[in-house]
């Protein structure tokens, strides 16, 4: 994934909580809304339920005075017209017994009087014969009304009045008379009394500023109830609810941007570390493979390839130049380099360390001629640096290049790199500086690895590959057979045998190594249960161990169980490991070695004596048996110093209790040097070649001792293979 998708999707994902907050506030003010709508509802419900019984209330006062004077008319129903005279007295002494309402007598209709503001009701007093005799006023009905419109409910805070259907006021709570005699409040009233027999509106009154009025008929008279409700008071309660919500909303919000932005930053910077962690490499500072691979993506995905090259460099001997120098100097020289490289750029160059003093790069170029002039530049530079800082060593550089066709278009980076890398290891045997380009006789080899390649795995389970054994010779115990070494050889049906040298690195590679290791021990655990079961003496095999394989969590269990199965006795069963193998941690290899001793296997070292740490590996670790590279001391021109040091290595084993195996030998004299010195066992053409499975178990019947005179012997037994 490129980095600029990396990038979006951070912001996408960051994105996320403030979409989450988002729907939170509108949710939180719907939630809000939906209160006020329903307090308003709740509201206006109550002040219905309110008005209905101050409704009913003053209907009941007023329909009372009403009946009371409807009463007394009765009383006075009986009179003729000439006691009907002295109703005037009678009404006036009764007033003096009642409290509150007065009533008063007129023999005919006034209506001056029914104007004034204190006469409201009236009642038709008859005779005896039914004839009129006046009417019954009732007076100071508006005194009482007030007083009862005071009781009511709200009315300390409100407004409880009595219109009549003209909008003029008859009574009303508290002083407010002057307020509701307005004459907008007069034409409020009669508008709202024109559109509906209950209605409810807003009223501007006084100085309370708007109240909610609600106007219901009182069914007497055409006259009408007002009740009206100031909001500042009666909506206090949920508008403080509502602000006091909207106060936690902007402080949790505030709250919310302040944790987000604090969170974006650290994010941000710890992205930005991230990245700087994973597409920068750690000691040089420049572009590690990841980087460069975008970086060359996309250089080349409108460019022409046939412009472009990719080249591969690593130093010589760097392994040697760490152990010798120290790591710190490694990494100095590592540094240089890249340094160098920056400084030594060409058009559109891009690079970055592969790993260990591996470096990678692509760049533009006119000719073949400019790619190398190029590299003698970076190499005359790196010279001149070096002959300062480090006098001790000659530091070299090699470099592959492929240069890209238009076919390469739709090859991987990493494919276009391994080519690089391919001519590089093709010319880095040859001495000095040096520079190659990948050519048709290296392509060729490609071809032929990926044939390999793609019927290894198909191989296995087809059982193509068959085990071949070199004997080992016990020197001490006069040339007795003391076992053998498992080696592998692939019967190919298209290619014939194929040797290990051309199959093992591309399996270590593609990652099929373990496959072929189990594969293989599995067969030599099955050989050597048959053998041991059809009464034969005991004999050690030792069998090959890659590094992937050791370094997989289920080795110890895998090997171990293959053991049990096989029903192998304990101390048959030698693995070998290579130097490589055990140099990276002492520590973790003496634990594993540990495990498998428990488990009946002997561990021994091989290939002693080709590294450069070995000395250190035979004082640290609790392995059973070196094998000594004879081939290695040969390359040496003092024979005499070369058997100083294989005697004094082969009595520093015997000191730490650790056997000795001389591999590689192929002359007679050595077979004798190697004997006069303690080596244990002998394992070379001078005694047998690496021979068949079948051929060896015939030999192990027909002899169990085999001398240098008998060379020719066993080269008869062997197949040429």
């Amino acid at each position: 994934m490129h980095m600029r998708e990396n990038i979006r999707i951070k912001k996408f994902d960051m994105a996320i909580p403030v979409l989450l907050w988002l729907f939170l506030i509108i949710c939180c003010i719907s939630f809000l809304l939906y209160m006020v709508q329903k307090n308003d509802k709740e509201n206006n419900d109550y002040y219905n339920s309110v008005s209905k019984q101050n409704q009913l209330t003053v209907k009941g006062r007023i329909e009372g005075d009403i009946h009371l004077l409807k009463t007394i008319a009765a009383g006075f129903g009986g009179m003729d017209s000439d006691h009907a005279r002295e109703l005037p007295d009678i009404v006036s002494r009764m007033n003096l017994s009642m409290e509150g309402m007065r009533v008063e007598y007129s023999r005919q209709l006034d209506w001056t009087r029914l104007d004034r503001e204190d006469y409201y009701l009236n009642v038709l007093v008859r005779g005896n014969e039914n004839q009129p005799l006046g009417y019954l006023y009732a007076g100071n009905v508006r005194h009482v009304l007030n007083g009862l419109l005071n009781t009511q409910i709200y009315a300390s805070l409100g407004i409880c009045a009595v219109f009549d259907n003209r909008g003029n006021l008859i009574a009303a709570s508290g002083n407010r008379n002057d307020d509701l005699a307005r004459s907008d409040i007069k034409n409020k009233i009669y508008d709202m009394i024109s559109k509906g027999q209950q209605t409810s509106s807003e009223l501007e009154i006084g100085v309370r500023g708007q109240e909610h009025a609600i106007l219901i008929p009182l069914e007497i008279n055409d006259w009408y109830l007002l009740n009206t409700f100031p909001r500042s008071d009666l909506e206090i309660r949920y508008m403080e609810t509502t602000v006091g919500i909207g106060i936690l909303i902007l402080l949790s919000s505030g709250l919310f941007f302040l944790f987000y932005f604090r969170q974006y930053r650290t994010i941000a910077a710890n992205h930005k570390t991230l990245v700087n962690i994973a597409y920068t490499d750690s000691l040089t500072r420049c572009h590690n493979f990841y980087a460069f691979k975008e970086e060359a993506e996309r250089i080349l995905k409108n460019a022409d390839m046939k412009s472009y090259a990719v080249w591969y460099c690593d130093i010589k001997k760097f392994k040697f130049i760490n152990d010798v120098l120290g790591y710190e100097e490694g990494d100095r020289i590592l540094i240089t380099i890249a340094n160098l490289l920056q400084k030594c750029s060409i058009q559109n160059f891009v690079f970055c360390r592969v790993s260990a003093d591996n470096f990678a790069g692509l760049c533009q170029y006119e000719s073949r001629t400019e790619l190398k002039n190029w590299f003698q530049k970076l190499v005359q530079a790196f010279r001149q640096q070096e002959l300062s800082n480090n006098k001790r060593i000659a530091t070299e550089l090699c470099m592959g290049v492929y240069c890209l066709e238009e076919e390469d278009r739709n090859v991987s980076i990493d494919n276009i790199v391994n080519r690089a890398n391919i001519a590089q290891k093709y010319i880095k045997s040859l001495p000095g500086d040096q520079f190659g380009f990948y050519n048709k006789e290296i392509r060729d080899k490609v071809v032929d690895e990926s044939e390999l390649e793609s019927e290894m795995e198909g191989a296995i389970e087809r059982q193509e590959f068959r085990i071949f054994v070199q004997p080992k010779i016990s020197i001490q115990n006069h040339n007795r057979i003391a076992g053998g070494e498992v080696l592998v050889r692939w019967e190919n049906p298209r290619r014939g045998t194929i040797l290990p040298g051309q199959f093992i690195s591309i399996m270590e590679r593609e990652g099929k190594i373990i496959l072929l290791d189990r594969y293989m021990f599995e067969l030599s655990c099955k050989w050597l249960h048959e053998y041991l079961q059809s009464g034969n003496p005991p004999i050690n095999l030792a069998v090959n161990v890659s590094k992937m394989g050791i370094l997989r969590e289920d080795f110890v269990d895998y090997y171990g169980s293959i053991k049990e199965k096989y029903e192998i006795p304990d101390g048959l069963l030698e693995l070998e490991f290579t130097e490589t193998v055990m140099l990276s941690d002492d520590t973790v290899f003496n634990g594993l070695v540990a495990k498998l001793h428990e488990k009946g296997f002997i561990c021994s070292l091989d290939d002693f004596g080709a590294g450069y740490s070995s000395l250190n590996l035979l004082k640290n670790l609790s392995i059973d048996i070196v094998k000594l590279d004879i081939m290695f001391f040969r390359k040496s021109n003092d024979i005499r110093r070369e058997r100083i040091v294989i005697s004094n290595i082969i009595n520093m084993a015997k000191e730490l209790h650790i056997k000795t195996i001389a591999e590689g030998v192929e002359f007679t004299e050595t077979v004798e040097f190697l004997k006069s010195a303690g080596c244990d066992i002998i394992q070379g053409y001078v005694f047998a070649r690496p021979m068949p499975l079948e051929d060896f178990e015939r030999l192990l019947g027909e002899t169990i001792s085999l001398s240098p005179a008998d060379e020719n012997k066993a080269v008869n037994i062997c197949t040429e293979k």
